[in-house]
C-alpha cells in the first residue's frame, strides 16, 4: 500500500549500514558465458532469474544498478520505508520526476523507483494482493493467450506462502483469508499487519454503513464494493519484510550456475549486425558500466529485459529498439522501428484527506514524536510487535456506480468520454482497450473505478503538531483513460527518461478523482468514523464545490508510484511491444518481464501481479528452450 509521499516529517531513526551480499565482480561477470542475462534485478528479475537457474546446466546472471544490503534495517522494517524516506532517498530509489504536467497547474511529479536488489518491492508499503478476475481475463481478450486470471492466480500461489493470522487479530482487524487464493509454500511470506490503530474499526465499519461488503478475503477476484484487510508481504514469524531479494534471491545465491553483479546498469542490448531472414534481430549480449568502466557480456540464449515500467522502454531505445523518429532524434540508431515502445504509460494518482483524530488513538504520528518514537522502536526490536511492525489494514474498492450513485452523472460520463475519446483519432489497439476501459464503467461488482484506504498518520507533513494524532483517508482511480508516455531523453545512457504522465488529458479522469475526494468526505461523516473527527487539518471544510475540488486536488495530486503499460503485451497491429511469449517483435531472443507488459493498470497494487508475471514468465521461457517445467 502507498503514501502519496514518503512521511518526510518522520525522526528517522538511526540504524547502521549492513554490510553487502557478496557478488561476482565486473570483469569476471564479464567473462562468464551465460545462457540468460536478467538487465535489472527487481522485483520480477531477480524472481525469473532464480527460477531459470533451476535449470542446472543453464548459466543464468542477473545485472542490478543498485546494491544488496541482505539485511538492512530500513528496507527489513515493516514501517522503515517511512520512517527512513526510502522513497526518496538516493541510496534506495531513482528519484525521478515527471515533466511538468499541463493538467496539474505545471506540476512535476515525484516518481520512486527501487534502486536496490528487489526494485520497489524492497522499499514499497507491503501491499501484495491481486485486482478482479475480469482484468487478468480480459489481458488474454486482447491477443494474448495463456494469460487469463486462472494462470495469474496460479503463479501468484506459486510466488506466496501465506500464514494465518492469531484468533485475536482475526477477530479485531479482519485479517481473514481463503487459502484457495493464495499459496502455502512460495518464496515470498505473506501475513497481516500485527498492529493496528483503533483509527482503523471505525473507517472500516462506516464503510459497512456506506454499503460496501465485507468479504473474507478481497483476493477473491471479485473485489468491487467490497471492505477487507489485504494481505502484505510480512513474514509473520519475524515482522520483516518479505521480498525478492531476500525471498528469491538470498536461500539460492550459493547456486553455481548464478551470478549477480551489482552496482552496474545495462545501457545497451547488443544486436546481430543485421536481421535474419525472416527479419527479426539476435541478441548477442549487453553492455553495462560499472564504476565508470564499460564491459560486455554475451549471451547464448535469451536476454530479459526487467527494469520496470520508466527504465525497461527506456533501455530498449537506447538498443535500438523503438520508434525510429524518436531514436534518431535522440542520437540513436534505429534497428528495429516499433513505434509502442514507450508509450502506453500508465499510473494510478492519488488524494488524500487529513483529519485529526483524539490524540489518546496511538497512530503512525508518534514516529514525529521522539520520546513515543523510541519507545514503539523499542518494542519492535524487543519483540516485534507494534507500529514498526505494520502497514496498511483496511481498503475499499468501489464501482463507478457505487462513487456516483447517479446513474445519470455516470451515463454524462459515457457521453463525454465517448466524443473525446471519437475525436482523438485513435489507433485500433487503443480502441480495443478502451472498449473493455469504458465497460468497466458500468460494471457495479465486477471491476473497481475507485480504491479507498485509512491509514493512521497525517499525509501533509507541513501541518505536523507534535503529540497530536491524525489519519488520512486516500481516494485512488484504479483506471486511468489518459495515456502518457516514457522516452529516452538523449543518447546518454545514464540520462534519466521523460517520463510525461499526461495527466487528465481525458476529463473523466478529473471528474472521478473529484468525486472520489467528495466520496472520501462523505465517509469521515458517516458515523462511527464521524465520532472520531476532532477537525478537518486538509483540506478544510471550505473545500465543497466541483470548481474547489479541481483547484485542491490539481495541487495536490501525486502518484502512488504504480508505472505500467510502457511495454504492452498487445498485438503489434495494435502497438504492443511483447508478444504472448513476452518477446519484443522484431527479435528472437529478447523478452520483457516485468508490469510494464500490462496493456492497462489494474485495480490492485502491482507487486502481486509481478511476481506472478516472473513465475508465468520463466515457465514460458523454460519450455521455449525444451526445459522441464516445475510445479
Amino acid at each position: 500500500m502507498v503514501f502519496p509521499r514518503p512521511l518526510t516529517l518522520l525522526t528517522p531513526f538511526v540504524l547502521a549500514t549492513a554490510a553487502s551480499s557478496a557478488a561476482l565482480d565486473a570483469a569476471t561477470f564479464a567473462s562468464t558465458p551465460f545462457d540468460f542475462i536478467v538487465a535489472g534485478g527487481g522485483t520480477a528479475g531477480v524472481a525469473v532469474a532464480v527460477r531459470l537457474s533451476e535449470i542446472a546446466n543453464a548459466t543464468v546472471g542477473i545485472i542490478e544498478a543498485g546494491t544488496f544490503n541482505a539485511d538492512d534495517p530500513r528496507i527489513m522494517i515493516p514501517q522503515g520505508t517511512n520512517t527512513a524516506g526510502l522513497g526518496s532517498n538516493g541510496m534506495y530509489s531513482w528519484n525521478f520526476r515527471t515533466t511538468p504536467q499541463a493538467k496539474l497547474n505545471g506540476r512535476s511529479l515525484f516518481m520512486a523507483r527501487g534502486k536496490v536488489l528487489g526494485g520497489s518491492s524492497a522499499i514499497n508499503l507491503l501491499g501484495l494482493a491481486l485486482a478482479g478476475a475480469v482484468e487478468y481475463d480480459q489481458i488474454g481478450q486482447l491477443g494474448n493467450p495463456g494469460w487469463s486470471y486462472q494462470n495469474t492466480l496460479k503463479y501468484f500461489k506459486k510466488a506466496t506462502n501465506m500464514s494465518v493470522a492469531p484468533a485475536d487479530l482475526q477477530r479485531e482487524s479482519h485479517a481473514t483469508f481463503s487459502p484457495k487464493f493464495h499459496g502455502t509454500s512460495g518464496p515470498i511470506k505473506t501475513s497481516f499487519s500485527s498492529w493496528f490503530s483503533q483509527a482503523i474499526p471505525p473507517f472500516y465499519n462506516a464503510m459497512v454503513k456506506l454499503g460496501f461488503v465485507p468479504v473474507q478475503d478481497g483476493g477473491n477476484g471479485l473485489d468491487s464494493g467490497t471492505v477487507w484487510n489485504p494481505p502484505l508481504n510480512i513474514d509473520q514469524e519475524t515482522k520483516t519484510r518479505s521480498y525478492s531479494a531476500v525471498a528469491y534471491y538470498l536461500p539460492n545465491a550459493g547456486r553455481p550456475n548464478l551470478h549477480l553483479l551489482t552496482n552496474a546498469q545495462v545501457i545497451k542490448i547488443n544486436l546481430s549486425n543485421k536481421p535474419d531472414a525472416s527479419g527479426k534481430y539476435t541478441a548477442t549480449g549487453v553492455t553495462y558500466i560499472s564504476n565508470g568502466v564499460t564491459h560486455t557480456a554475451s549471451v547464448r540464449k535469451d536476454v530479459i529485459v526487467s527494469a520496470g515500467s520508466v527504465q525497461s522502454p527506456q533501455l530498449l531505445e537506447l538498443s535500438g529498439i523503438g520508434n525510429k523518429t524518436i531514436l534518431e532524434a535522440a542520437g540513436v540508431k534505429s534497428l528495429i522501428d516499433l513505434p509502442g515502445v514507450g508509450e502506453n504509460y500508465q499510473d494510478h494518482l492519488i488524494t488524500t484527506t487529513s483529519i485529526k483524530i483524539p490524540n489518546t488513538i496511538e497512530t503512525w504520528d508518534i514516529f514525529g514524536n521522539p520520546v513515543p518514537n523510541a519507545t514503539a522502536f523499542s518494542q519492535y526490536e524487543t519483540n516485534r510487535t507494534g507500529p514498526y511492525a505494520s502497514s496498511i489494514n483496511v481498503v475499499a474498492f468501489g464501482s463507478a456506480t457505487k462513487l456516483t450513485g447517479d446513474k445519470k452523472l455516470l451515463s454524462q460520463w459515457l457521453q463525454s468520454i465517448d466524443k473525446q475519446f471519437n475525436a482523438s483519432n485513435p489507433s485500433p489497439g487503443r480502441r480495443a482497450v478502451y472498449e473493455i476501459e469504458r465497460k468497466r464503467l458500468m460494471w457495479n461488482d465486477k471491476s473497481a473505478t475507485l480504491e479507498l484506504y485509512c491509514a493512521p498518520a497525517l499525509s501533509y507533513p507541513q501541518f505536523f503538531e507534535p503529540n497530536t494524532s491524525y489519519v488520512q483517508i486516500a481516494s485512488i482511480q484504479t483506471h486511468p483513460f489518459s495515456r502518457g508516455s516514457i522516452h529516452l531523453n538523449s543518447s546518454n545512457p545514464l540520462a534519466p527518461p521523460l517520463i510525461d504522465l499526461n495527466a487528465w488529458a481525458f476529463d473523466i479522469d478529473k471528474q472521478i478523482h473529484i468525486q472520489g475526494a467528495k466520496y472520501a468526505r462523505m465517509v469521515t461523516k458517516t458515523a462511527p468514523f464521524s465520532k472520531i473527527v476532532e477537525s478537518y487539518v486538509y483540506p478544510g471544510l471550505d473545500i465543497d464545490t466541483d470548481q474547489e475540488w479541481e483547484s485542491f486536488i490539481s495541487n495536490t495530486i501525486d502518484t502512488p508510484f504504480h508505472p505500467t503499460g510502457t511495454n504492452a503485451m498487445l498485438p503489434k497491429a495494435y502497438g504492443g511491444v511483447v508478444d504472448p511469449k513476452l518477446k519484443v517483435y522484431g527479435t528472437n531472443n529478447i523478452r520483457v518481464v516485468d508490469v510494464s507488459i500490462l496493456p492497462f493498470n489494474l485495480a490492485t497494487h502491482l507487486a502481486g501481479t509481478a511476481y506472478a508475471i516472473a513465475e508465468q514468465a520463466a515457465d514460458i521461457i523454460k519450455v521455449a528452450h525444451g526445459y522441464r517445467v516445475s510445479s
